[in-house]
């Protein structure tokens, strides 16, 4: 009986002890005799399950419906006050249950027996649910009788279209949004989803020393363009009382310009030691922002306050206004982020292109797309796990090249009884699509193949086409990837 958190999966036999074991007793049983004790733990159980099932606890696998409903058919007729209490919760949800799977079901058979023409309309297409995505992506993984790769690649289109433009806020997120973008989303965006989902740091509050008032709250990087969070920061000299109440006696004179230079001095020095308390702060409080407007402001005021020192010798009143930038190079950074993404989801796409391309040459368009079935139904079944930005036609494409290259290398030998049905290591699979690298230059050959002077002209053509491509895309992306890093 198998388990995920705190959801417990009943299969068909399990269910049906169940089932058995409730209609095998009296419900005018008698709990101080020994059947009578028997028969209320066995309600006890179904009193458990019920409850468990009405809090979303139980998974039933799918064709146990006439199970349940004999079920809950029985446990109306019991007088125990934890069954009795909460049957008609545990009906109503399970109609509920059937009217949603008829409804799936009806909408499953109307995309077969149209073959998907949804996917040809774009408008309509768009405005799928993650949950219709979901159920279609299934549908065409089925033996259809007929070849559903391009249909497939619609599909995923329209997905990575929908994610884009959910993750962005132009769309609202739906239910299964997060499933769909983990089966038919990019590794982009299942990035930008993780790190999305990522709880946001706490505030802090704020922090007033000596005359500085610092708000270093974490903010978003779109609130960072907003008025500023810092406020002006004043350092004054104290007035010497006694330079004010100078006579005109020269004697007294000459003792005040005294006195007023050693009070300009302390002013001097306490200046400095208020600026290097602001500055060790303002060090702390940036680290645990995380702004990058304080490392500015850090460098600016230091520059102001080394030229602005030796003004306060010849000024009783010295101001300093420190002023945050109003533009940040985060801001920007967000701004290169978005346009890394779209470089890299057209680069996926070149990549795609090429291997639709190449295996074509090699294999012939129908063996190609015979292929691509053959590894999603791996991929559902568990037996294969793209990682490393690994992709179903990276994977087809790595199969093609060993067997084409190392025909008889212990790497196809393995591959050759994955495709077989046998268990592998799942890792290790991936590990050897990944060396073969994208164009099958690491894989060390020991066979020939020459398939591309066969193909057709129109072939090449596009085959050709299709490498141009994936190298400008490739340039593209290193431009903006060294734009970024900068």
């Amino acid at each position: 009986m198998p388990q995920s958190n705190n959801t417990t999966y009943y299969d068909k036999d399990l269910l049906q002890t169940i089932v058995a074991s409730q209609q095998g007793i009296d419900v005018n049983y008698d709990t101080k005799t020994v059947f009578g004790g028997y028969a209320r733990a066995v309600e006890e159980q179904s009193a458990a399950f019920l409850e468990n099932y009405v809090n979303g606890e139980i998974v039933l696998e799918p064709g146990t419906e006439d199970l349940m409903q004999n079920f809950i058919t029985v446990l109306k007729k019991s007088k125990y006050h934890r069954i009795s209490s909460i049957i008609k919760k545990a009906e109503d949800k399970f109609k509920q249950s059937a009217i949603r799977k008829f409804k799936d079901n009806e909408k499953a058979k109307a995309f077969k027996d149209s073959r998907f023409k949804i996917l040809n309309n774009k408008k309509e297409a768009a405005r799928l649910s993650s949950k219709d995505m979901l159920l279609i992506s299934t549908l065409l993984k089925e033996d259809l009788g007929y070849s559903t790769t391009k249909l497939q690649d619609k599909l995923r289109s329209f997905a990575e279209e929908k994610i884009r433009k959910t993750l962005s806020g132009e769309l609202p997120q739906d239910e299964d949004f997060v499933k769909l973008t983990e089966t038919l989303g990019t590794y982009k965006q299942k990035q930008a989803l993780q790190n999305k989902s990522k709880p946001k740091p706490a505030k802090i509050e704020t922090i007033n020393i000596d005359g500085l008032e610092l708000n270093p709250s974490v903010v978003s990087l779109d609130q960072l363009s907003n008025e500023p969070t810092l406020k002006p920061v004043v350092f004054s000299a104290k007035k010497d009382k006694t330079e004010t109440k100078v006579q005109a006696a020269q004697a007294k004179k000459d003792k005040v310009e005294t006195k007023s230079e050693a009070a300009k001095a302390k002013t001097e020095k306490k200046s400095q030691s208020s600026w290097k308390k602001v500055w060790k702060w303002t060090k702390r409080v940036a680290v645990v922002a995380g702004l990058a407007a304080l490392t500015f402001f850090g460098g600016k005021f230091a520059k102001n306050q080394s030229s602005n020192t030796s003004d306060t010798a010849t000024k009783e009143n010295t101001e300093v206004q420190v002023k945050t930038p109003a533009k940040t190079q985060d801001v920007k950074k967000v701004t290169k982020t978005a346009d890394f993404s779209k470089e890299m989801t057209a680069l996926e796409k070149a990549y795609k292109n090429r291997f639709d391309t190449s295996l074509e040459i090699i294999l012939g368009a129908q063996k190609r797309d015979q292929l691509y079935q053959k590894i999603d139904n791996l991929a559902k079944e568990g037996k294969i796990q793209y990682k490393d930005g690994t992709t179903r036609e990276w994977y087809a494409h790595a199969f093609t090249m060993y067997n084409q290259l190392a025909p008889y290398s212990k790497e196809n030998k393995v591959i050759k009884d994955l495709l077989a049905g046998k268990d592998v290591d799942k890792d290790y699979i991936n590990s050897l699509v990944v060396k073969a690298d994208r164009t099958g230059k690491g894989i060390k050959a020991s066979g020939t193949y020459s398939s591309f002077d066969k193909a057709t002209k129109s072939l090449q053509q596009k085959h050709l086409k299709n490498r141009k491509a994936v190298k400008m895309a490739e340039k593209a992306a290193k431009m903006l990837k060294n734009q970024k890093s900068r």
